[in-house]
């Protein structure tokens, strides 16, 4: 394969996945080329933008390179490129490098170009975990959005991957009391300290009685919103953590709680440098979360297990 040339999953149209060749544009001088070896399917964002359900912004337009979840290997440096050296081992968070494709959010593919300032060195993180650094990002970004949790009762709804890393954030803050809720069982009991409710027995609500001071939402179903609400103390907070096509949730609780309402989005570079170094320190653990490992020449499989067994946590693509 030449220098400008790689191959990537797409997007081919609403609905409809393909993998050939695309040529990249010619790299800055502050920037590098890396061959990735991994990369992670979002089954939120990606999904919506499978299913044409994303905003259709000019570089949302089939067809298009998705993914934001990879890492790899530095095969060329520019020469204002700083901090970064060829080998390095690096978390790529998506690529708008592409001349005949369209980049949403271009990650999907086996060599990216990406500024050396937006790379992320690994510091030990085994690749084929290191995609998983875009969620525990995103997570502690949302956990962030609340002044604090020392001392306070939380819940976490949705045990998907965001949900599993803002537990496993929220573990190591020291709430009063933390619990995880989901309706799917096998996702609960793997966080340390988490008290766990089985959504299917009984509501969030019935299951502390008390109330919740904070209750972090990452189903990404807005009809959850109103049950969290109804479990809230008087004056309680709410963090959606997913991406939403739009919100449709009763308003009674929400007025009678006085509830703030906190929206949160994707990562900012220091909550990637702050994630890596928790994971890379053993303060947070991805290794159960990175289990399902396929060869990109099955995408088709693997993006149908992503966005349809809710059993599996994430699904990495091994490129290499």
């Amino acid at each position: 394969m030449s220098d400008d040339r790689a191959t990537a999953v797409l997007f081919a149209a609403k609905g409809e996945l393909a993998m050939r060749e695309v040529s990249l544009r010619e790299p800055a001088s502050d920037e590098c080329v890396i061959a990735t070896h991994y990369s992670s399917i979002s089954a939120g964002t990606e999904k919506l933008l499978f299913t044409g359900k994303l905003p259709g912004m000019p570089h949302l337009v089939y067809p298009l390179v998705p993914g934001y979840e990879a890492a790899g290997i530095v095969e060329s440096v520019g020469p204002d490129a700083i901090g970064i050296a060829v080998g390095d081992e690096v978390f790529v968070g998506g690529s708008m490098c592409y001349t005949d494709v369209n980049a949403a959010f271009g990650g999907q593919s086996s060599r990216t170009v990406k500024k050396a300032a937006q790379l992320v060195k690994l510091h030990g993180i085994p690749l084929a975990h290191a995609p998983l650094l875009a969620l525990a990002a995103t997570s502690l970004h949302g956990v962030l959005r609340v002044p604090t949790v020392a001392g306070k009762r939380v819940a976490v709804v949705g045990m998907g991957a965001i949900g599993q890393f803002a537990a496993r954030f929220l573990a190591t803050m020291g709430c009063a009391a933390l619990y995880e809720a989901d309706i799917a069982t096998d996702r609960l009991g793997r966080v340390a300290g988490c008290t766990s409710i089985d959504l299917n027995a009984t509501s969030l609500a019935e299951a502390v009685p008390g109330g919740l001071d904070i209750v972090f939402e990452a189903t990404g179903a807005s009809g959850v919103i109103g049950a969290c609400a109804k479990a809230l103390a008087m004056g309680g907070t709410i963090v959606l953590l997913s991406y939403y096509d739009e919100l449709q949730t009763p308003f009674v609780d929400l007025f009678i709680k006085e509830a703030t309402l906190v929206a949160s989005r994707e990562w900012a570079h220091p909550d990637l440098l702050a994630a890596r170094d928790a994971i890379a320190d053993g303060a947070v653990r991805v290794d159960d979360l990175a289990t399902t490992i396929i060869p990109v020449e099955r995408y088709d499989d693997a993006y149908a297990r992503a966005f349809g067994d809710s059993s599996t946590l994430k699904v990495v693509l091994q490129w290499a």
